[in-house]
């Protein structure tokens, strides 16, 4: 038992290391464009707010989603683009998008209805408890941890995608199109959500398992 304690310790400390050694080597690599584009979404978060208890305009707050929802795929290709993709873009990028969706979905569900609260609960705790943890991880290790399974990746489009529904939903009520997405794919992105828990999860077990070792 002492063995197997020491064995992990030593598992910790070297994958510790091994993490700083990363982020040293790629920090130089950070670019400016990528992370411009990733901060249209923390502007995106506010503007949100402030469009729903100030102006309640829809079709700019339908438009700011968009917006948003584009500069999540736009980030990563000016990075690749520049050859410039990096750990510190990816940190970026994580947590421009948790803090954005999350803010939207209970910003929509509880001003404006636009979402089931329950459905936005979930979906908003989904993405708040990997922010958490992950910041957690990050903070035992003095180094930002981001690791973005593919299941998580589609968690990610499949809440762009019913946000964009939604709002549709109420700043173009015309346009069916939007009232026939919206119940698919708030079925998608709930289990998407238990996708991506599921496949951190499974993350985890390995990480566990080499602990134990």
């Amino acid at each position: 038992m002492i063995t197997d304690t020491k064995n992990g310790w030593a598992f910790l400390k070297q994958l510790n290391l091994e993490i700083q050694e990363k982020a040293r080597q790629i920090a130089g690599s950070f670019a400016i464009l990528p992370a411009a584009i990733s901060c249209i979404r923390f502007l995106g978060a506010a503007a949100v707010i402030l469009i729903i208890y100030k102006s309640m305009n829809l079709n700019l707050l339908f438009w700011v989603i968009v917006v948003c929802a584009v500069s999540d795929y736009l980030d990563g290709w000016a990075a690749r683009r520049l050859k410039k993709t990096s750990y510190p873009g990816k940190v970026m990028d994580f947590i421009a998008d948790k803090l954005f969706i999350s803010i939207t979905l209970i910003a929509l569900s509880f001003s404006l209805g636009a979402i089931d609260t329950v459905i936005a609960s979930i979906l908003a705790g989904y993405h708040l408890l990997l922010l958490f943890l992950l910041a957690a991880i990050s903070w035992s290790v003095h180094v930002p941890v981001v690791t973005i399974t593919t299941a998580e990746r589609l968690a990610i489009l499949a809440c762009y995608l019913l946000l964009i529904t939604a709002v549709g939903r109420l700043a173009f009520p015309q346009k069916h199109i939007f009232q026939s997405l919206y119940t698919p794919l708030t079925i998608i992105a709930l289990l998407s959500a238990l996708t991506g828990l599921l496949s951190y999860l499974r993350l985890l077990r390995r990480m566990l398992s080499r602990f134990l070792e």
